[in-house]
């Protein structure tokens, strides 16, 4: 298989088999990406397939094939974007209910990195994908910024935001559990026996 520049330089000029070489490389990537923003399975591939559809309907316009990584990216975080405000209307339920199953994980990090994906629920999906832009992607917020389309200093100040949010959120989580781990947390959840007269 060619490497990424040959391919997008073979796709903008139609050739199909190359963009099915490129959707084979781009596809773990730009799912995880969607899965972030979106949060359900299901909705991350319907962002992913429309994200294709875009990125080989506009590939003729792509300039310039070094700049193909930050490209598609843009249209995959607008895709997931536009995927998840489409749903939101069609499913109002409790996000509790729409965790994904917890994979096997024996390793003591797994309710933390849960509980962080439970707080990012409470952000709206312009503020994940900035969030899985920085840090699951690792990119410098200029470049987080480049690929919603947005200023750097919007970037920075939604960046605040939702950290906080987040920050917030956690604290709740934590309090929670302090809450059920204390004595007083479990006194509601205890019954006394009744006493009994003798004879009876």
């Amino acid at each position: 298989m060619a490497d990424r520049h040959d391919l997008v330089v073979a796709a903008k000029a139609g050739d199909g088999d190359a963009f099915m070489d490129l959707v084979h490389l781009e596809t773990p990537e730009a799912f995880r990406l969607s899965l972030a923003i979106l949060r359900h399975p299901s909705d991350a591939e319907d962002a992913l397939q429309e994200a294709f559809v875009r990125a080989w309907r506009e590939l003729p316009r792509l300039r310039d094939a070094e700049r193909w990584a930050a490209w598609f990216r843009r249209i995959t975080v607008n895709a997931a974007i536009d995927t998840g405000r489409r749903k939101k209307a069609m499913r109002i339920v409790p996000l509790a209910f729409h965790e994904p199953p917890p994979a096997s994980d024996a390793s003591a990090g797994f309710a933390e990195r849960d509980e962080v994906t439970r707080a990012m629920g409470h952000l709206d999906a312009n503020d994940r994908a900035l969030l899985a832009l920085r840090f699951g992607h690792d990119l410098e917020l200029p470049d987080a910024a480049a690929a919603l389309g947005i200023p750097l200093g919007t970037a920075k100040s939604r960046l605040h935001r939702a950290l906080g949010r987040m920050r917030k959120e956690l604290e709740k989580v934590d309090e929670l559990q302090r809450h059920r781990e204390s004595p007083s947390g479990e006194a509601g959840l205890r019954v006394e026996p009744t006493p009994t007269e003798p004879g009876l």
